[in-house]
């Protein structure tokens, strides 16, 4: 069993009364957001081969406001594709980095940035089509930021305790 097993294994709870739910067969966030964030990843691969076809006067004419490599909207989907790469990988060093913080730290740090790296690119690709949207952004960004810093915190305050 490897440690990223052993991290993932998440404490049985029992079912809830009158209920079919079984919280024990619901994946734990961390195993949940590693299944999450490699979803994410072939979105963001697929999201940029479907822009790149109109980028350098790609096979492809580009939709009416995506014309110029400079506009808004063409500029928001790129970033999307970017953070649907880039997140997911940053969340999954996060899940390595996090394993020797106490399990309810673990577990919100998880949730934290869980919900922003799957908001933050669909905002982002949202706001090109919807300019209103870009107001959802401050709540993933908010939940990276206290997600990292949590991990930070710990890691500073554990700076004795063994490295990955």
């Amino acid at each position: 069993m490897t440690k990223l097993d052993v991290y993932l294994r998440s404490p049985s709870v029992p079912p809830v009364a009158g209920t079919r739910f079984m919280p024990s067969r619901v994946p734990s966030s961390p195993e949940l957001g590693v299944r999450v964030a490699w979803w994410l990843v072939a979105a963001g691969m697929l999201l940029g081969a479907v822009v790149g076809l109109w980028s350098f006067g790609g096979p492809v004419p580009a939709p009416s406001g995506f014309e110029s490599y400079s506009d808004v909207p063409r500029r928001l989907l790129r970033l999307a594709h970017i953070a649907m790469i880039a997140l997911p990988v940053l969340y999954l060093e996060y899940v390595r980095h996090a394993e020797g913080l106490a399990p309810e730290k673990r577990a919100l740090g998880s949730r934290l940035m869980l919900v922003g790296m799957t908001l933050l690119p669909a905002a982002l690709a949202v706001s090109a089509f919807v300019p209103e949207a870009l107001y959802a952004l401050p709540i993933p960004v908010t939940c990276l930021t206290f997600g990292v810093l949590l991990l930070a915190f710990a890691l500073t305050r554990n700076a004795g305790a063994r490295a990955p």
